[in-house]
Parts: C-alpha cells; sequence; structure tokens
C-alpha cells in the first residue's frame, strides 16, 4: 500500500529540515501545494512540527513572529526580497 502526500511529507521532515521549495521539488509539487499540505501537518502533528523562521540574507532579520508557512515576500527591515527558508523537520 502506497503513502500519502503527508505521510511522505511527514517521513521525509523526520531525516532532517526542508524548505517548501525543496519539498516540491522532491515530490513533484508547487511550492503552494507543499504549504498547503504543511498547514494540515502542523495541525495534525501539533508540537511535533519544528518550523525554523525565515531569514533575510541581506541584513540577517529573523522572522519569528511569523505565523503563517510561507515564506516572507520581503524584509521589513531593509526591503529586500533575499529570503531563505523557513524550514521544516518533525520532532522523531
Amino acid at each position: 500500500m502506497s503513502l500519502t502526500i503527508r505521510q511522505t511529507m511527514s517521513q521525509m521532515l523526520t531525516q532532517g529540515p526542508w524548505s517548501a521549495l525543496e519539498l516540491a521539488s522532491a515530490l513533484l509539487l508547487t511550492r503552494r501545494e507543499v504549504e498547503e499540505h504543511l498547514v494540515h501537518l502542523r495541525r495534525s502533528l501539533g508540537k511535533g512540527l519544528i518550523i525554523q523562521p525565515a531569514q533575510c540574507r541581506a541584513c540577517g532579520y529573523v522572522f519569528v513572529d511569523r505565523r503563517r508557512l510561507d515564506a516572507p515576500g520581503r524584509c521589513p527591515v531593509c526591503r529586500g526580497q533575499r529570503i531563505d527558508g523557513p524550514w521544516f523537520e518533525v520532532k522523531a
């Protein structure tokens, strides 16, 4: 019996941190589809889903208080658009 997309994502996330873009590439999905699945995983796993916040590559600002799972568009400090993350991982 094959695994669902969310089960596959959960198994992948137990191996280490992944960004939504990396997951999308590995699972042949769009980033938006992955983000929708991550919302459901966060609901089902609760505190088991660890989210490392996004960070601006230009000034180093960390988006600590962000609740949304998608990547921010630009930095509120320097207005740069070079944003890394966020990264997701499942605690074993």
